[in-house]
């Protein structure tokens, strides 16, 4: 861990508990709100030198106080809306669960420090025709349909996903283990459920770690961790743990709290935690898009023998994209599955006539996936005790 990250994280520690930070001289202001900004920790990080009496240089205070203006604003927009939305659910009799951001911002000591980019809410599928309507009456317009996901937005303040199951059945180890994810659910108050704690952040746990593994992941979902994990003490860590094993994240697990105990609580740092720590600060909020690819030539690895094999089906899956994604982009085809190869047609004279570019980046694409790269990051998953347990 550099001077630079040690100063990040000792503003995010005072955010979080109300001590002092120190920040290390020669400190990169500019650095740190750009990073504030890819990591949606722009909150922490006012809060944090609030609460330090630091003084950084004018043009960063005025930055971080519209980020902060901007960040209170949409946090209570949000708030607003997914109460209407429980609200409505259940005076209507809609089962639904939320989750990830949508707990976790009740746990910050300011709901503005843990920013939602989309609203996460489990609803039942065969219940989805009776939540339309309610969805458009609470001003909300339908979006798309994905392998997981119902997506709604208003207004762009708010982005709701309505999941249909916890885990995207394209993550086959996390997905078998999950199911739709309703066994876990407990009622708690009229139609809403919740899980129990050792279940929410088993599930904050897998999330996070199928980002990471996916590309990377920020510094806003291990500080959830850290948040989540603090405001439980009595937590069933046997069961968190006998739980892991099943997915095969325990030793996964025993290194992130490794690294959480550099960050939070002044541990040793070794070369293991730095290099989980050098990949969050790297990873922007969800991975970087060369991580993004190579983690996909490494998944593909798993069922060919050659890393020309795995560049072929890179080939052949972006010229006959499968039946879900050009359903998303087309959504004819969710009424005429049959007119798919005709759609396959017009997608790619759309790409040839309008979208060179993204032939560009396919061309990217196959050159990343080199057997160098992905030798190099399936070790990096080896190290940190990750891997993809099933073959595409």
């Amino acid at each position: 861990m550099n001077h630079f990250q040690k100063g990040i994280i000792q503003l995010i520690n005072s955010a979080l508990t109300g001590s002092a930070a120190e920040i290390p001289d020669g400190f990169d202001w500019e650095t740190a709100y750009k990073l504030g900004k890819q990591h949606q920790i722009i909150p922490m990080l006012y809060y944090g030198i609030n609460n330090s009496r630091i003084t950084p240089p004018e043009k960063t205070i005025e930055r971080l106080e519209h980020g902060i203006y901007r960040s209170v604003f949409i946090s209570q927009s949000q708030l607003f809306e997914l109460s209407n939305i429980c609200s409505r659910f259940d005076k209507d009799g809609i089962d639904y669960m939320p989750l990830k951001g949508a707990l976790l911002k009740f746990l910050y000591p300011k709901s503005e420090m843990r920013p939602m980019g989309d609203l996460d809410i489990l609803i039942k599928t065969d219940q989805y025709e009776k939540i339309r309507p309610i969805m458009r009456d609470l001003g909300f317009t339908e979006i798309c349909e994905n392998d997981h996901e119902l997506v709604w937005n208003k207004n762009d303040v708010l982005h709701i996903e309505l999941h249909k199951r916890l885990i995207p059945s394209y993550n086959k180890d996390y997905s078998a283990y999950y199911g739709d994810g309703w066994r876990l659910a407990k009622p708690a108050d009229k139609s809403r459920f919740e899980m129990s704690d050792e279940d929410n952040f088993i599930y904050l746990f897998t999330h996070y770690a199928k980002h990471y593994r996916g590309g990377g992941i920020g510094i806003r979902h291990i500080t959830d961790l850290y948040v989540f994990l603090s405001s439980k003490p009595e937590i069933d860590k046997n069961y968190i743990s006998k739980e892991l094993k099943k997915l095969q994240l325990f030793d996964f697990y025993n290194n992130t709290l490794k690294t959480l105990s550099v960050w939070f609580d002044n541990a040793e740092q070794s070369k293991l935690t730095d290099f989980i720590t050098d990949k969050i600060f790297g990873s922007g909020s969800f991975g970087t898009f060369n991580s993004k690819v190579i983690s996909q030539a490494v998944k593909d690895s798993k069922s060919t023998s050659t890393s020309s094999r795995v560049r072929y089906k890179i080939i052949i899956r972006s010229i006959f994209k499968p039946y879900g994604e050009m359903a998303e982009k087309y959504p004819v085809l969710k009424k005429y599955p049959v007119l798919l190869p005709v759609m396959w047609v017009v997608r790619w004279v759309t790409v040839i006539l309008f979208k060179k570019q993204n032939l560009k980046q396919q061309g990217k694409r196959i050159k990343l996936s080199s057997s160098e790269n992905i030798s190099s990051y399936q070790n990096e998953l080896d190290y940190v005790g990750l891997d993809f347990n099933f073959k595409e």
